[in-house]
């Protein structure tokens, strides 16, 4: 074997052991990116975990510029095992002042939310109505095995809606209270989400994101300011108040993410919802 066949190995085997040292040193990186995107996700899981609390009550009000037009109150009311899985149930009350033209609502919502550790979706919803002359109540229980929801629909006594409502495959649905506590638990992400939403006994949607920077605003209930994260969005359906259309949020900067306040277009025009009072063990 000449030199210059000794050589030209020599060279091969240096250029082999550069390529072998930079493969490793990718992978050894990349392994690392990995890890460290893990650790992001099981914080962000853990810290999420934190804002689902059974017996928390919050009181706000809805003000039409300097005029309140209503109230509304949503309360944790418990919670079961289900499996490997935790049944959330939550009760929202909303009702309008009286005196005020154009807007007459007294209605209850009721849900009952699957959450898994990493996701929530609705399972049950029952909204009720309250009119003078009787109650308007629909009722949707979700069959995610199945694919469909069954709903119900009375009208002061007269059943006008009773079937199931076929939908697509892997579908997870929010209901008009879920979308309070799944917007929550997004929020420690700065995506942009695309929620399907089940209202009006037909499927919609709402988008929204969350932004990085932080804003401080004034929150009356604690009498000062308060840095909190902003959300920004699209509801694609009509909901209570005649909701549709662009709305943004201000949820509290901890582990809680408390909705502090919130504006959004109803059928008189836009309106700001405002934290009143609250009830949650550790919180402020």
């Amino acid at each position: 074997m000449d030199s210059s066949t000794i050589f030209k190995l020599t060279k091969q085997h240096a250029e082999v052991k550069m390529i072998s040292k930079i493969s490793a040193g990718f992978i050894k990186y990349f392994s690392i990116i990995i890890f460290f995107f893990s650790l992001i996700k099981i914080n962000s899981v853990i810290a999420q975990s934190k804002v689902l609390q059974v017996g928390e009550e919050l009181n706000y009000s809805v003000n039409y510029g300097f005029i309140e037009i209503g109230k509304v109150n949503i309360k944790m009311t418990g919670s079961r095992q289900a499996g490997n899985n935790v049944i959330y149930t939550s009760v929202c009350s909303m009702k309008s002042n009286k005196g005020i033209p154009f807007v007459e609502l007294n209605s209850i919502f009721e849900s009952d939310m699957l959450y898994n550790g990493n996701d929530l979706y609705t399972v049950r919803f029952k909204a009720t109505e309250i009119k003078e002359e009787g109650k308007i109540i629909i009722e949707y229980r979700f069959n995610y095995d199945s694919n469909y929801v069954y709903v119900l629909k009375e009208n002061l006594g007269n059943k006008e809606i009773d079937r199931n409502i076929p939908f697509n495959q892997n579908v997870k649905f929010q209901d008009g209270l879920s979308l309070f506590y799944k917007s929550r638990l997004n929020s420690f992400s700065q995506e942009n989400f695309l929620i399907p939403v089940f209202m009006n006994e037909s499927e919609t949607s709402v988008n929204y994101y969350f932004t990085s920077k932080k804003d401080e605003i004034f929150v009356p209930v604690f009498d000062g300011e308060l840095q909190t994260y902003r959300c920004n969005g699209m509801a694609n359906f009509e909901g209570v108040f005649g909701l549709s259309g662009e709305f943004a949020g201000w949820f509290s900067d901890d582990d809680a993410r408390v909705p502090l306040k919130s504006q959004m277009n109803v059928i008189i025009g836009s309106v700001t919802l405002e934290l009143t009072s609250f009830k949650r063990s550790g919180w402020r």
